[in-house]
C-alpha cells in the first residue's frame, strides 16, 4: 500500500511540474537569463548609438569651425595652407587660434579628449618627417565622472609655447607632433575626404595611448577648406574609463555582466578592438584581450577564449559611413561558470520544492487511505473470510446484498438449464482428481468458500486458486457457479468420498 501511495504521489508531482512548465509558470532558467539580457542589451545598444551619434555631430561641427578658423587665420596673414610646413610661427598661430574651439568642444561634447592634426609638419628635414604631423591634443585628467564640473586639462600634443601660454599641465607623454603611424585612421580619412562631412567621418578601433594604461576609440573627421582642399583631421576621444562611467550596466538578478562595444571578424568577436563596461570590465580588459570564438546555441551565444568561456547576446551597430571591414557590435557577456551556477541553484531549489511536495503528498495520501480506504478494505476482507456480514458502508452493503441474491438465484436458473451430458462427464471425471485436488473439492461440497478452504488447509489463497484451475479443467467446467450447480445435483452418497 505504501509503495502505491508513493508512486501516486510521484505521478502527481510530475504532472504538476509538467503543467506548470507548459503554462510557463516555471520557465527555463536559460530562457529567463536570455530574456533579461535581451532587455538589457536593447537599452545598452540604444544608449551607445545615441551617444556616438551625438559625438559624430560634435565632430562634424568641430571640423567646420576649425576649418573656418584656419582659413581666416591664413587669410589674415596673407598665407596659404601650402606655406604651413617648415613654418613654426604660422603653425603656432593656427594652434593658438584653435585653442578656444577645442576647450569649448570638450565642455559640450560627451568625450574625454579632443584633437586636430594638420597635414603639415614643423620640420621636413628631420628623419621620418613624412610620418609626423603638427596639431593639438587636449585630454581631461579628472575623469571621476562623465561630466566633471571643472575639467582639468592635459596638454598632450602641440607646440610647447601654446601649452605654456594656457597654463595647462603637460601630459607625461607629451610630444610636439602626432605620429601618423600610430594614428591609423589618418590615411583612411585623407583618402575618403569629401566636402559632405556626414559621409566621411570614422570611428577607429581601439588605440593605446603609447606608454600609458589608456585605451580609447577616436572619432576622426576630415578638415576641408571651402575649395575642397584636405587640411588634416580633427575629432574626439572616448577612453576606456570614460566609457565605463558613461555606459554603466545595472544588471539586476543577473550574474556579473560585461558590456562590449567590439568588432566582429567572421565567427570571432574582437574585444581588443573596442571598449567595455560593467561589473566584469577590469578583469575582462586585462585577461580576455584575445578574440572570442562564437558558437550559436539557441537564444544565447557561447563565446570561447583560451582562458574562459562566456554566454551572451549581441546586436550589430553602424557607427560611421566608413566602418568598412570594422563590423561593430554591441554585446553583453556573462561568465559561463557564473551562468551555470545560477541555473544549478535554480534546479536545486526546484528539487527541494519537489522533495517537500512529495513528502507532503505522501503523508496526505497515507492519511486519506487510513481514514477512508483502509476501513473499506478491512470490512471487505472480513466479509470474504465469513467474519462479518455488514460493513456499515451503505454502498458496499447494497452491492454485497445484490451479489448474494444473484448468487442464490443463479444456480436455480442454471439448474433448470443444466446440460446432463456435462453433468455425466463431471461425475465420471471426479475420479481423475489428485488427492490434494479431491481434498479441495470435498471442502467445496461441504459449502466452504475459497478463503475458508485456504484457512482450513493452511495454504494461501493463490494455492487454492491453482487447485481450482486444475479441478475445472479435469471436470470440464468453466466457473465456480457451474461447480456449485453440479455439486447440488449430486446424490448424497456421491458427494463425500476419500
Amino acid at each position: 500500500m505504501h509503495v502505491y501511495i508513493l508512486v501516486l504521489s510521484s505521478i502527481l508531482l510530475g504532472c504538476t511540474f509538467f503543467l506548470l512548465s507548459l503554462m510557463e509558470i516555471l520557465p527555463s532558467e536559460k530562457n529567463n537569463v536570455a530574456n533579461q539580457l535581451e532587455v538589457l542589451l536593447e537599452d545598452y545598444d540604444r544608449s551607445i548609438a545615441r551617444s556616438f551619434s551625438k559625438m559624430a555631430r560634435h565632430g562634424i561641427l568641430l571640423s567646420q569651425r576649425l576649418s573656418a578658423a584656419f582659413e581666416q587665420e591664413l587669410a589674415d596673414r596673407n598665407a596659404t595652407f601650402a606655406d604651413l610646413s617648415d613654418n613654426p610661427k604660422l603653425i603656432e598661430a593656427l594652434e593658438e587660434r584653435s585653442y578656444g574651439i577645442l576647450e569649448q568642444t570638450l565642455q559640450l561634447a560627451d568625450c574625454s579628449g579632443v584633437f586636430f592634426v594638420l597635414d603639415a609638419t614643423v620640420n621636413t628635414s628631420v628623419p621620418d618627417s613624412h610620418l609626423s604631423r603638427a596639431g593639438v591634443y587636449l585630454k581631461i585628467a579628472n575623469i571621476n565622472n562623465c561630466d566633471p564640473i571643472e575639467p582639468i586639462l592635459l596638454f598632450a600634443r602641440g607646440m610647447h609655447e601654446v601649452g605654456s601660454r594656457h597654463k595647462h599641465d603637460f601630459h607625461n607623454r607629451w610630444e610636439l607632433e602626432f605620429s601618423v603611424s600610430r594614428l591609423g585612421m589618418y590615411e583612411t580619412l585623407k583618402n575618403n575626404a569629401v566636402p559632405d562631412l556626414s559621409r566621411c567621418f570614422f570611428f577607429s578601433p581601439r588605440i593605446n595611448f603609447e606608454g600609458t594604461w589608456e585605451n580609447m576609440i577616436m572619432l576622426g573627421v576630415p578638415l576641408m577648406s571651402r575649395s575642397g582642399e584636405f587640411m588634416g583631421i580633427c575629432g574626439l576621444e572616448i577612453n576606456s574609463l570614460y566609457f565605463r562611467l558613461a555606459f554603466p550596466l545595472e544588471a539586476h538578478n543577473l550574474p556579473p555582466t560585461t558590456g562590449l562595444l567590439a568588432c566582429r571578424e567572421g565567427s570571432l568577436l574582437a574585444p581588443a578592438k573596442g571598449l567595455n563596461s560593467g561589473a566584469y570590465a577590469d578583469n575582462f580588459s586585462s585577461s580576455f584581450s584575445d578574440s572570442l570564438n562564437t558558437e550559436h546555441r539557441g537564444k544565447l551565444n557561447r563565446y570561447v577564449s583560451q582562458l574562459e568561456s562566456f554566454v551572451g547576446l549581441e546586436h550589430e551597430i553602424t557607427l560611421s559611413p566608413l566602418d568598412g571591414a570594422n563590423r561593430w557590435v554591441v554585446a553583453l557577456l556573462v561568465p559561463e561558470s557564473a551562468h551555470m551556477f545560477i541555473i544549478h541553484m535554480k534546479y536545486m531549489k526546484m528539487a527541494i520544492f519537489g522533495a517537500v511536495f512529495l513528502v507532503l503528498a505522501y503523508f496526505l495520501s497515507y492519511g486519506i487511505s487510513r481514514r477512508f480506504i483502509n476501513p473499506i478494505l478491512e470490512r471487505i476482507h472480513a466479509i470474504t473470510a465469513g467474519k462479518a456480514e455488514r460493513t456499515e458502508i451503505p454502498e458496499i452493503d447494497d452491492l454485497i446484498e445484490y451479489l448474494s441474491r444473484e448468487e442464490q438465484a443463479t444456480p436455480q436458473v442454471a439448474e433448470v438449464q443444466a446440460d446432463m451430458t456435462g453433468y455425466t462427464t463431471f461425475l465420471n471425471n471426479i475420479e481423475t482428481l489428485s488427492k490434494a485436488e479431491r481434498t479441495v473439492f470435498n471442502l467445496y461440497v461441504k459449502g466452504f468458500s475459497a478463503p475458508e478452504i485456504a484457512e482450513e488447509l493452511h495454504v494461501t489463497i493463490h494455492t487454492v486458486k491453482s487447485h481450482n484451475r486444475r479441478i475445472y479443467a479435469k471436470l470440464n467446467i468453466s466457473s465456480r457457479k457451474e461447480l456449485l450447480l453440479f455439486i447440488n445435483m449430486m446424490k448424497p452418497e456421491d458427494k463425500i468420498q476419500d
